[in-house]
């Protein structure tokens, strides 16, 4: 089965992550800002500080000029006139004498001129300078009154531009988050759209089919649909054609299953349809109306097609608590209807174990034939009116070590699909005339027929083959015979016309099985030159009860007398069917009124006149 797929619909994570993400990145950069431009506020108010007190330097050496006092050693008291009360107040200067300078004598020590100390706490610029009217360097030392009134102005500035950035942050992070979500809003959609939603037919697919959720009762059905042969559509009339005939039967299927149920496109031309809460004694009824109405003429375009399917159906939860056993289930039983030709087959345990049996025995298909585990059984063909025995069918079963013998019923399809096919048909033949010969040289000269399948017809290395064997075995030709189905010779009729003519000019006889089940059965008695017709046994069955059977029994034997062709009766089990066939001229009969299939040895004690070792209540020798 497919994984399953999940949309998830994160919006609310998705808007709170666009809207932390942008806030943390603006506090980041008002960090970084605040930080970048405390510092440069810091060294442009130190170097106005410089400045003004420079310029409140060129105020002193004036008023130096002017009063002389200063050059006698006294300093008195100077106000020097502030360029900004506002951010350059300064407090009283200072000369080395009236003043406990000795920590600044510390810092003087270097030799720079002007430059900033900070003592106990406060910030002091000290200046050295000379003046024209004394001997002596000068030194100031100005102590500032307060060195972060400008500081305190630029950052509530700057909080004031961080705390509208921020918030304009907040907006914009919103308006963004908005934004996208209406955009991720409409990708989500057209995603889903996408995800869960069949582009041919705009049904929902199947992965919306394994989001399904089951109802409350928990109970429903699950009808799998398959089209019968849409293959044809698609050869004849072109993939174009055949994607309408997909859409216009979608559409049906979507009126045909009401309000209530949901259909979905499978695969290819594979739909499902699944009704909840149904009744189980409802279902079947369901299915073969569905059935029906899906067989109605399909109008697509100018052209009316017939369009049939094959339905499976599983019961919730009688075949399965989970959508991927249900869906196994109907697979399962969708397939048995379409090989049967049943068009509806509800699910049951029994198709679970062939299911699940066929699966294994695939598997060990090629080394069953490596260690010939196939083995032949015999079973006896009669004529009824001389009682002898007319010939035995080699039929196959496989001696399987731990399932024990297995009848062709569970394997022959597996190996007719499978690579050895050509392989497994040689070994059949081949064990088939070494048992001619066995018996030949005992003195038995027992015809045995042999079936081939349509892949066999398509091998030209076969007739070689075929050829081969019998010049090695130096037995008589026409003690081998080929038994070919309907459905086998319809394959390629120029193919199997030449594959049949080669058999002839050998010497070797062809029967055509099954008669009578295809659409063309009289069409192959008038193309194929064959020797034999064998009536398939649901004619046979209920003959004595049924008097259509027995006229149908009674057209094909006429018809076959006529064209010199030998007819033998399949599946006859009560001595009223064999008293019958005698009476409508048909002589040679096979089925468990005359015995089952068995081994070689079984059959060679029959021959040499045991009788009792095969249980034949009806067979008496002359």
């Amino acid at each position: 089965m497919a994984d399953k797929i999940s949309i998830s619909q994160s919006k609310s994570n998705l808007k709170v992550r666009l809207l932390v993400g942008t806030i943390t990145l603006s506090f980041i950069i008002i960090c970084l800002l605040s930080a970048i431009g405390h510092t440069i506020v810091m060294d442009i108010e130190r170097q106005f500080e410089k400045d003004s007190f420079t310029q409140q330097w060129q105020h002193i050496v004036r008023y130096e000029q002017a009063n002389n006092d200063m050059a006698s050693g006294e300093f008195p008291f100077i106000h020097a006139p502030d360029l900004s009360l506002a951010f350059y107040a300064r407090e009283t200067l200072y000369n080395r004498d009236n003043l406990d300078t000795s920590p600044f004598w510390q810092a003087m020590s270097r030799d720079e001129v002007n430059h900033f100390v900070t003592l106990g706490g406060n910030t002091y610029f000290i200046q050295i300078t000379s003046s024209p009217h004394r001997t002596e360097p000068l030194t100031l030392i100005w102590k500032a009154k307060n060195d972060t009134v400008l500081t305190a102005a630029a950052i509530n500035k700057l909080s004031l531009a961080a705390f509208i950035t921020f918030w304009l942050a907040v907006g914009a992070a919103l308006l963004i988050s908005s934004f996208v979500m209406r955009r991720f809003a409409q990708a989500n959609k057209m995603l889903e759209k996408l995800a869960l939603q069949d582009s041919l037919t705009k049904l929902a697919n199947r992965n919306a089919l394994f989001n399904l959720k089951f109802p409350a009762a928990n109970t429903g059905a699950l009808f799998f649909l398959d089209l019968d042969r849409f293959r044809d559509i698609n050869d004849a009339l072109g993939h174009e054609m055949a994607d309408r005939t997909l859409f216009a039967f979608a559409q049906r299927l979507r009126v045909l299953a009401g309000e209530t149920a949901r259909v979905f496109r499978f695969r290819s031309d594979e739909f499902v349809i699944w009704q909840p809460d149904t009744a189980h004694t409802d279902i079947q009824s369901r299915a073969f109306n569905l059935l029906y109405d899906c067989r109605e003429p399909l109008n697509v375009g100018n052209t009316s097609l017939e369009v049939s399917c094959s339905i499976g159906v599983a019961c919730l939860p009688d075949h399965g608590h989970n959508m991927d056993m249900l869906l196994r289930n109907a697979e399962i039983a969708m397939h048995r209807a379409k090989k049967l030709r049943l068009g509806v087959q509800i699910y049951n345990d029994q198709l679970a174990y062939n299911s699940t049996m066929k699966v294994t025995l695939r598997s060990q298909l090629r080394s069953a034939l490596h260690n010939r585990e196939f083995v032949l059984f015999y079973q006896p063909k009669k004529d009824i009116s001389s009682g002898r025995l007319a010939g035995a069918e080699a039929i196959v079963r496989w001696q399987h070590p731990d399932e024990g013998l297995l009848f062709p019923a569970l394997f022959i399809d597996l190996v007719e699909q499978s690579g050895i096919v050509h392989a497994f048909t040689r070994y059949t033949v081949e064990q088939a005339v070494a048992q001619i010969k066995i018996w030949y040289e005992q003195g038995f000269s027992l015809p045995v027929s042999v079936n081939l399948s349509a892949y066999n017809l398509m091998d030209n290395a076969f007739i070689p083959f075929v050829k081969t064997c019998l010049d090695n075995a130096k037995i008589p030709p026409s003690l081998l015979e080929f038994e070919l189905t309907e459905s086998a010779t319809m394959v390629d009729i120029a193919v199997t016309k030449k594959v049949l003519t080669a058999f002839k000019e050998m010497g070797i006889k062809t029967s055509i099985d099954d008669f009578g089940t295809g659409m063309s059965s009289f069409a192959y008695l008038r193309e194929l030159d064959i020797q034999t017709v064998k009536i398939d046994q649901s004619f046979i069955r209920h003959m004595e009860r049924n008097n259509r059977n027995t006229k149908i029994v009674e057209g094909i034997v006429s018809l076959c007398r006529n064209l010199a062709i030998d007819v033998v009766a399949e599946g006859v089990e009560t001595e009223q069917q064999a008293e019958l066939l005698k009476k409508l001229d048909c002589h040679i009969a096979q089925g468990y009124l005359f015995g089952r299939p068995v081994p070689a040895d079984k059959i060679t004690a029959l021959m040499a006149g045991n009788t009792n070792s095969l249980h034949v209540p009806y067979f008496q020798t002359n």
